[in-house]
């Protein structure tokens, strides 16, 4: 019998699938987005997870809206929208217009939750595209970087005009989030950060869950990428590989298994029919299987997203990797 997708709560009662589907940025192919989308939706996804600045929202649109029209027995409710708002969007009128614009290109009258994309603040140019220097990077905004209140407060905003129904951060680090907490008159429901066996980030994990708001996975699969100091990807830990064949599911199963009896919401991806469908079909791990996965993440910390060299600033202040 298929595991049912288990269904978690967030700060403000707004209920959220434990298993989403990260939409990402179109890849030079009309389209492409779309077809995910509805192979997602038909696969049996519940939450989708968007952004401004994936580019793909039209197509995330077009795909509800012919989904829902042959599906009649669903309806939008039941599914969780977010969407995000990028750094140079960060002055309170253009994080108002991100909104707006997301909902029109989405086709919707409002989403689940808005989070802040990035935790700083950089320059636009005047047709609502990012600002790049001399260097080709991205220009800092010091002081919305240094004291994001006033953006968090349109957020607020937006939660208390109905646009949203529920408010959030993405890739923020604990400090950011003390500070966040002292001033939020509207607590963050979400933490969206990097969460895999290569990135464990526990003590992140903890402080939000400490703060009753909720931590939502993105690149739970780790990348394609290596760790340059040991060349390893987390698609062919030797450890991981096994488990999923004595299993035999796939490593990305065993990974979003993993993810979800830690207990926070995991959002993988893809354009592929075939691993959107397998990413969906959810496995059951032991506790000895779990523990096997916590010993591979046990004094792991590397990050596989890092904007520091297009955006000239260090989210995570140098840490070591």
């Amino acid at each position: 019998m298929a595991l049912s997708i288990p269904t978690l709560k967030l700060n403000n009662g707004v209920q959220i699938p434990a298993l989403g589907f990260g939409t990402f940025a179109k890849e030079g192919v009309s389209g492409l987005t779309h077809a995910a989308v509805v192979t997602a939706l038909d696969a049996g996804y519940r939450y989708l997870d968007c952004a401004w600045y994936y580019f793909s929202e039209d197509e995330v649109g077009s795909a509800l809206k012919e989904w829902l029209s042959r599906n009649p027995a669903v309806t939008r409710s039941e599914i969780f929208i977010t969407t995000k708002v990028w750094p140079h969007l960060s002055e309170p009128e253009d994080v108002e217009w991100s909104l707006r614009n997301s909902l029109e290109m989405l086709g919707i009258d409002y989403v689940d939750c808005f989070l802040i994309h990035w935790p700083f603040a950089v320059e636009k140019t005047a047709d609502n595209k990012v600002k790049l220097g001399l260097d080709g990077k991205y220009i800092l905004k010091e002081e919305l970087t240094k004291d994001p209140k006033p953006i968090w407060r349109t957020l607020e905003k937006l939660y208390k005009y109905g646009l949203t129904r529920s408010i959030g951060v993405s890739k923020w680090t604990t400090p950011g989030l003390e500070a966040l907490l002292r001033y939020a008159g509207i607590k963050p429901t979400i933490n969206q950060v990097e969460i895999h066996p290569f990135l464990p980030n526990t003590e992140l994990i903890d402080f939000c869950r400490s703060h009753d708001f909720l931590p939502v996975a993105y690149s739970p699969l780790g990348s394609q990428d290596q760790v340059p100091t040991t060349n390893e990807k987390v698609s062919t830990n030797v450890e991981l590989n096994d488990l999923a064949s004595k299993k035999g599911v796939s490593i990305a199963q065993v990974l979003i298994a993993w993810g979800l009896k830690r207990g926070y919401v995991v959002l993988p991806k893809s354009s592929m029919d075939k691993r959107i469908k397998s990413n969906f079909q959810l496995i059951e791990l032991s506790d000895e299987e779990f523990e096997k996965m916590n010993n591979v993440a046990d004094g792991r910390h590397y990050r596989f997203v890092n904007p520091k060299n297009m955006a000239g600033y260090d989210v995570w202040g140098g840490e070591a990797t």
